[in-house]
């Protein structure tokens, strides 16, 4: 099936976009992607049925639904107007996010000394 590859490049940068999304997902067997000529879009298929997977993985500190809202809201965004199928493969903390209970202080209070 040929798909428009400007459309698979917005989608992906919309669904980058996305505050849930930590990153596209190629799936369990990392092969969820569209073949362009020269590139391949990782976490996006078009199926021959017509319709579009999304494959992410969400933030930690979000919900499904929240995820859910976002990369629907980035496909109207891109002007897709057929069915999207939406898998949360799997779940990461946010890039740079401190682990949790972690109490890290990166400046010192007020009158303390070095």
């Amino acid at each position: 099936m040929t798909t428009d590859a400007e459309t698979v490049r917005r989608l992906a940068a919309a669904i980058d976009a996305a505050p849930s999304v930590v990153s596209r997902s190629t799936g369990a067997f990392g092969v969820v992607a569209v073949h362009l000529p020269g590139s391949r879009v990782e976490g996006i298929r078009h199926t021959n049925a017509g319709r579009w997977e999304v494959h992410v993985v969400m933030a930690a500190d979000s919900t499904v639904s929240l995820v859910e809202a976002e990369v629907l809201g980035a496909v109207q965004t891109v002007g897709i107007t057929e069915p999207v199928d939406l898998f949360v493969d799997d779940i990461a903390e946010r890039p740079g996010a401190l682990p949790p209970g972690d109490q890290r202080v990166d400046t010192l209070p007020p009158g303390a000394r070095p």
